[in-house]
């Protein structure tokens, strides 16, 4: 069984039209039967109306000929009466009223030519005394109505009839002249009858154009679907924009935006293993060399020395790859995972009191300060340690035995910001920019490193939304890097300059 989640998309048109067409269409009908019964009932109360006043003609005393009656059941019809006076419609054809009838303004008036229909009128002609004049055959004895103008009611048999009823200008002579319901009940039925059966043999034509309409108006759709379906795993070719229509456009850039992130990803990925690859083989083919070294050492100092080589290599190692890996796991395109509210004096005090432990050996000053009530931070807290923990190492690294290290957090009017400065070497202007790139390394480096870290640095800065840039050191020496994260509106405001 297929429900309504599972329609295809045509199936879903194709009913909601049909849906839409037929309550139209019902509308329509509904509305034109009023109409035409409203229509239809005016113009039988017109044709009653004339009818009696042509009667009353007939059988006013002042005409030159009148039809002769005794109230007997041979009578003539309202139709033989017309035919035996060929200039009635031309004496009532005026559609002012005579002036010797009472009764409502009377329009132009037409014979009938419905046979049917003059056999079902009757009428009576009724003297003021109280005698019938004549009868038509089918009428009875006694007055069909005792009201004047139009008047409804209900015979023996539950049978509805519309009567109407005049007297002459001299109160002589009494017209009634009545039809049954039932007769333009019928003829309301044949309206909507000719109404409905048109609509309802054109419906499967309907239907079948509605149906391939959707199906021409959806084979864009199809096509796209198609290409899609087609193309090969590895293929990231941008889809055609300019031959789809308006509707599907937005689903097409959407694909487009993200084939091209996902060729970003890809070629990103590429390269991180290319790059990765190139860069494991060096410490890889040491380890290799030194552990032959070990292998072949005659004496006991050539064998420590060996060892220690090849210690060194497989930290070297071990560094690389935990880089590599945290590089790897912040590089995709992602949200700031596990955001929350922070305080960055607290994490910068606790990476600095990690770290410290390195420069003793190093104879190196650590100075640390933190703004008093610095505004919460949304962040994620071992990302920031990393990064601080990045700028920190290769400060350690680089500056000299004896050296100093500076460390604040303050706020400023560009938002929160983390200073970490050294008094080493330095680097020179024109290659700050380019250190940030992966695996890429000073020439003539001598500390061990793999140049990634200030890879990781910036984008974990990216990912909290900061900007990171280095620049010289205080005393025109060493390297500062500032991290500079933006506040809100509400804590901007009242922010000062660092010290």
């Amino acid at each position: 069984m297929i429900t309504g989640k599972h329609l295809s998309l045509s199936r879903r048109l194709l009913i909601g039209l049909v849906i839409v067409s037929f309550a139209y269409w019902a509308v329509v009908i509904v509305l034109s039967i009023r109409d035409n019964a409203d229509e239809l009932n005016e113009l039988y109360d017109i044709h009653l109306s004339h009818s009696a006043l042509a009667l009353l003609r007939v059988t006013s005393p002042n005409a030159n000929q009148p039809v002769a009656g005794d109230g007997t059941a041979g009578s003539p019809t309202v139709d033989q009466i017309f035919d035996q006076w060929p200039d009635l419609p031309k004496r009532t054809s005026t559609p002012a009223v005579p002036s010797d009838v009472t009764g409502p303004p009377a329009k132009a008036f037409v014979v009938s030519k419905n046979v049917e229909y003059g056999k079902r009128l009757i009428y009576q002609a009724w003297r003021n005394d109280g005698h019938l004049l004549y009868r038509s055959v089918n009428a009875p004895n006694w007055a069909m109505t005792d009201q004047l103008g139009f008047s409804d009611t209900l015979d023996a048999n539950n049978q509805g009839w519309r009567h109407y009823s005049i007297w002459d200008r001299k109160h002589q002579v009494h017209v009634i002249v009545s039809e049954p319901h039932k007769v333009r009940s019928q003829q309301v039925n044949s309206i909507t009858l000719n109404s409905i059966s048109p609509i309802a043999l054109g419906l499967p034509i309907l239907i079948w154009l509605l149906w391939f309409s959707i199906k021409r108006g959806l084979i864009p759709l199809k096509t796209l679907s198609q290409e899609i379906a087609s193309r090969k795993p590895d293929s990231l070719t941008l889809l055609d924009e300019s031959k789809t229509p308006k509707e599907i456009r937005p689903i097409v850039l959407a694909l487009n935006h993200l084939l091209q992130r996902m060729a970003q990803a890809l070629e990103s990925e590429r390269r991180f293993t290319d790059n990765a690859a190139h860069e494991l083989r060096t410490p890889l083919a040491a380890i290799q060399a030194q552990l032959s070294a070990v292998k072949v050492a005659q004496t006991e100092t050539e064998r420590l020395l060996a060892i220690g080589q090849l210690q060194f290599g497989i930290e070297k190692s071990i560094r690389l790859v935990g880089q590599m890996l945290t590089l790897a796991r912040l590089d995709p395109e992602q949200s700031l995972p596990d955001a929350a509210p922070l305080d960055m004096g607290d994490v910068t005090q606790a990476t600095c009191a990690e770290l410290a432990p390195l420069t003793l050996p190093r104879d190196q000053t650590i100075e640390l300060s933190v703004e008093p009530h610095l505004p919460p931070l949304v962040g994620n807290a071992d990302m920031l340690a990393i990064l601080l923990r990045n700028l920190l190492d290769n400060a350690i690294r680089y500056t000299p035995s004896g050296g100093h290290i500076n460390i604040d957090v303050c706020r400023t009017p560009a938002g929160l910001q983390l200073t970490v400065s050294d008094d080493g070497p330095g680097i020179p202007a024109e290659q700050r920019e380019r250190v940030f790139e992966r695996f890429y390394r000073l020439a003539k480096q001598e500390q061990p490193g793999t140049g990634l870290g200030l890879a990781i640095c910036r984008r974990i800065a990216q990912l909290h939304d900061a900007q990171i840039v280095l620049t010289e050191g205080p005393g025109k020496r060493g390297v500062s890097a500032i991290v500079t994260f933006a506040l809100s509106s509400s804590h901007s405001h009242t922010a000062d300059e660092c010290h």
